[in-house]
């Protein structure tokens, strides 16, 4: 894969991520760009380049967010190592096969996230008097209408980045 090709996908994802996914929002829920490029990459490129380039996209995603370090990173890792695992078996032109791999990938990163608020709550965890407070946990549903939303758009953003698949010089790995 070719490296300006890949930072300029990773730009571009992480500006519309950060940018248009919240002013098309609904419900609470925006679309993730950068899952949809994860899954491009990885239904596209050979094992190895596939699970550090989405680990960095991840890692990229996790700076922009102001997050917790590495969150997005283990999510686009495990999401990488599934479709992999499956690239062969797949067509990868296929509209149907771009809505399931998103909805499957997208359910994967929210039950991450949730599990991860869960075990992480936001807020503090003691009241200004030294009392304990009890967890805030927060709400698991945008999380799934994200993947949602994600699917519904898989097909479209997948499609364009399928004709540009010459654009990224993705190599084969060889036949014994």
């Amino acid at each position: 894969m070719r490296p300006l090709s890949y930072f300029i996908l990773a730009y571009i994802t992480l500006g519309l991520q950060a940018g248009i996914a919240r002013a098309i929002q609904w419900n609470t829920a925006g679309p993730n760009f950068v899952l949809l490029a994860v899954i491009f990459i990885a239904l596209n490129a050979p094992r190895d380049t596939a699970l550090l380039a989405c680990f960095g996209l991840g890692a990229m995603q996790d700076l922009t967010s102001g997050g917790t370090m590495g969150l997005y990173a283990l999510c686009y890792g495990i999401v990488a190592l599934f479709i992999v695992a499956i690239q062969q078996a797949v067509y990868r032109r296929h509209p149907v096969t771009h809505l399931m791999l998103a909805m499957i990938a997208g359910f994967m990163v929210a039950l991450i996230l949730a599990f991860h608020g869960w075990l992480r709550p936001p807020g503090p965890d003691r009241a200004p008097d030294g009392q304990h407070l009890p967890p805030i946990h927060s709400p698991i549903l945008p999380l799934f209408y994200t993947a949602i939303y994600s699917a519904i758009l898989a097909p479209f953003v997948l499609a364009i980045l399928q004709r540009m698949n010459r654009a990224f010089g993705f190599q084969r790995g060889r036949r014994a």
